[in-house]
């Protein structure tokens, strides 16, 4: 059995929503899947997706931090994601922050995807999200349909049985 990692870091939930359906998809397919805040990851895998909320260009550092572990002995396979754009175009593919893109290198990242991020009143921290929200800037921009197709690709690579 694949042992896959799902490592994020999420500040308002919809990153770790975004986890949580990668890690569903895969564990339907037979994959022992370790879903974890990155602070609480250890152990070595077979595979390993890390994902973090993009706030204004940049990773959650606890995301980072497991970034540089798993450079360290990185397993066979990892992708990577970030969430975070609102509104239109949510899911247009955003760069890789600096230090992020080469901990992508180091560990082999097959696949980096933007997926549009979440802000909601009930979980909105900081005088900017809440701000953005009375503005009309809220709302949930997650397509978890296309998560779950994204880790069911992962899933065909790594030759999980399919669902």
């Amino acid at each position: 059995m694949t042992t896959v990692l799902i490592a994020y870091g999420s500040k308002m939930g919809g990153t770790a929503g975004i986890a949580q359906q990668v890690a569903d998809t895969l564990a339907e397919r037979g994959c022992d899947v370790t879903l974890s805040p990155p602070a609480r990851a250890a152990g070595r895998y077979d595979a390993a997706v890390v994902g973090s909320a993009l706030y204004a260009g940049r990773w959650r550092s606890e995301a980072v931090r497991a970034l540089k572990r798993l450079a360290k002995d990185p397993p066979r396979h990892v992708w990577l994601f970030h969430s975070g754009p609102l509104g239109d175009g949510a899911d247009e593919p955003q760069a890789l922050p600096k230090k992020v893109a080469l901990l992508a290198e180091r560990v082999g990242a097959r696949d980096v995807v933007t997926f549009g991020g979440r802000l909601v009143e009930e979980t909105a921290s900081g005088w900017i999200a809440r701000a953005m929200i009375r503005n009309g800037k809220g709302g949930d921009f997650r397509d978890l349909d296309g998560v779950a197709a994204w880790a069911h690709a992962i899933g065909d690579e790594i030759g999980a049985p399919s669902a």
